[in-house]
């Protein structure tokens, strides 16, 4: 008993413990357990606040995927970008770092990883928090509109080529309504139209006709407010003296008995390859009036001196003596020669004792010659007005009667066939197809445009849904079998450069390879002084006008059938929407398989009601 008592003493004199230090280790270790539950929790809402960001993230960004712009590292990082906006907390870093789409079922997955600073367990060796995320939004494709942009031009009559392109453009029409067709690409006879499809049908040849409907519309420039309607007509018959306008060109169809065919010229640059809405002077568009020449020239449909112009010319008589003639020589003359002058203008007649005739004078009648014996007078009519005077005299349009045919007048060369605007009509859409026929040049940039135009919700053509509505596909099919084929003339051969007034006007207007809108300060005569850079040009704004569709997030297909030149292969392809857009079929059959396959595409982006 007294050993352990002594024990108990002892052990209460010991001063050697360490209870405190070990009462204060254990003390941290206590309080990050017991703030683990608070590190937890502030764990917990950090990830319900990431969870409802990246859900916003999913439906914000879903309908982006419909695009043919769609980028997966711009749209990962518009998400990062919600997510730490909606979690409002700069101590926590996130990151998305998963995307998968799938555009049939019209489907964006995000995952995400944030990490968070700790308070407590940070005590104990754990200074962050991770945690992930995961969303996904499912929308699928509502709507589909297309916009089939199809050759009309005179080679299509070729080898049935214009016979296998409507067979083609039939069966992916009825692909794309009905979803399924039997080996004849004809739908059952139950099948009903899908009414979330519509399809519009753009024919072009060296001109687009968009249709007599719109002879109303406000975006056409009928009273010449927009400064190209002004070109190639002058009211003084003076070339020095600049003309301020306006042409009113509804008046010049009613003054020759004529009404408008429905075609369109090109916009003013940048306006021929965009789609900015017709609000402005310089964005109208102007009805084709296609110029009469002066005569001599293409398409000089009308008298120079007709309608209510002043008669203004210098005629030459020039009488020779002593003159004999020989088969092996001619004509000639010994005796003495004189000429004299008469000069007319309107009622007035005058006898100048010089020469009146211009230098380069255009010559309306003659030379006449005259025999009397050994004496021989010539007489000449010359022209007071120069080529160009002579083209753009207004008054010769007033009160005359002009016979309008395909290739002659106001509307020469201005297709038959015009533009259907989207419709979920299938009936009307196949009609249009079989209406086609094979006729004129080829420019393929005003296929282009109208097709782009088809597709837009603004004006001057308003059936498509708005861009901003992601449940829709739009989608170009640009179908040519040909070049952008300009209509070139040398300037020797005519004064304007060009035979044809085309979409650009005449050559030597300078507006084809405008690019500013700004007319006449891209040196055009040098820049544009072949066929060959007249065509690059075409390319070049075809190629602008397909860039500036697919930043709207419109898909271009692109068919060539049997280009011409690897520069119209190389056209075709900068146009499309990249690896499996274009097409280049050999055989005019094969244009079946060809839009067959892109409408069995298309079929699938949009969802059977």
């Amino acid at each position: 008993m007294y050993r352990f008592l002594a024990l108990v003493g002892r052990f209460g004199r010991d001063e050697s413990g360490v209870f405190a230090v070990l009462f204060g280790l254990m003390a941290i270790v206590l309080i990050a357990l017991g703030g683990a539950g608070v590190d937890y929790v502030a764990l917990q809402q950090a990830r319900s606040r990431a969870q409802v960001a990246l859900d916003a993230a999913a439906l914000a960004l879903q309908p982006q995927i419909f695009k043919a712009s769609y980028n997966e590292e711009t749209v990962r990082a518009q998400a990062e970008a919600i997510v730490l906006d909606r979690i409002g907390d700069a101590r926590i870093d996130a990151r998305v770092d998963g995307i998968e789409t799938s555009v049939p079922d019209g489907s964006l997955y995000l995952h995400a990883e944030f990490t968070m600073p700790t308070m407590f367990v940070s005590l104990v060796g754990v200074p962050a928090l991770s945690a992930s995320v995961q969303a996904k939004a499912t929308r699928k494709m509502l709507k589909l509109e297309v916009a089939m942009v199809l050759d009309n031009s005179g080679s299509m009559a070729s080898y049935n080529r214009m016979s296998y392109l409507k067979e083609a453009a039939r069966c992916a029409t009825r692909i794309m309504f009905y979803g399924e067709v039997d080996e004849d690409c004809d739908e059952a006879d139950d099948a009903e139209a899908q009414d979330n499809v519509k399809i519009g049908i753009v024919p072009f040849t060296m001109m687009v006709n968009i249709g007599t409907q719109f002879s109303n519309a406000t975006w056409l420039d009928w009273t010449g407010q927009n400064s190209i309607s002004q070109l190639n007509f002058d009211s003084d018959d003076n070339a020095s003296t600049p003309f301020a306008g306006p042409v009113n060109r509804k008046t010049l169809f009613t003054q020759t008995g004529t009404s408008w065919r429905g075609c369109v010229e090109a916009r003013r640059a940048p306006h021929d390859t965009d789609d900015t809405p017709p609000t402005t002077t310089a964005a109208l568009f102007t009805p084709m009036f296609s110029p009469d020449t002066a005569s001599g020239n293409y398409n000089s449909y009308l008298s120079d001196t007709g309608g209510t112009c002043q008669v203004k010319t210098c005629t030459e008589k020039t009488v020779r003596k002593n003159c004999s003639y020989s088969w092996w020589s001619g004509w000639t003359c010994s005796g003495a020669t004189t000429s004299t002058y008469t000069k007319k203008v309107g009622s007035t007649t005058t006898t100048p004792a010089a020469s009146c005739v211009p230098a380069n004078g255009v010559v309306l009648s003659g030379p006449n010659t005259d025999q009397s014996g050994t004496t021989l007078t010539t007489t000449t009519t010359y022209s007071l007005l120069t080529q160009q005077e002579l083209q753009e005299r207004l008054c010769k349009y007033n009160g005359v009667t002009v016979s309008d045919s395909k290739n002659s007048g106001p509307n020469a060369y201005c297709p038959s066939i015009s533009v259907l605007p989207l419709t979920d009509n299938v009936d009307n859409v196949l009609a249009r197809i079989n209406a086609m026929n094979a006729d004129g040049g080829t420019n393929i940039q005003q296929g282009a445009i109208w097709g782009y135009h088809a597709l837009s919700s603004t004006e001057p053509l308003t059936q498509a849904a708005p861009y901003s509505s992601g449940a829709v596909s739009k989608v170009m099919i640009l179908m040519t079998d040909g070049f952008n084929e300009p209509d070139y003339r040398s300037y020797s051969d005519t004064w304007n450069g060009t035979g044809i007034y085309y979409s650009w006007g005449f050559r030597k207007d300078g507006r084809l390879p405008d690019t500013d809108g700004i007319i006449g300060n891209e040196n055009e005569y040098n820049a544009h002084n072949s066929k060959a850079d007249m065509s690059e040009t075409m390319d070049e704004k075809t190629v602008a006008t397909c860039n500036n569709a697919k930043a709207e997030g419109i898909r271009v297909y692109t068919i060539g059938l049997n280009p011409p030149s690897q520069a119209t292969r190389d056209m075709l392809e900068s146009c499309s929407s990249g690896d499996g857009y274009y097409f280049f079929p050999e055989d005019p059959s094969d244009l079946i398989d060809v839009f067959t396959q892109i409408a069995n595409q298309l079929a699938q982006l949009r969802l059977a009601l």
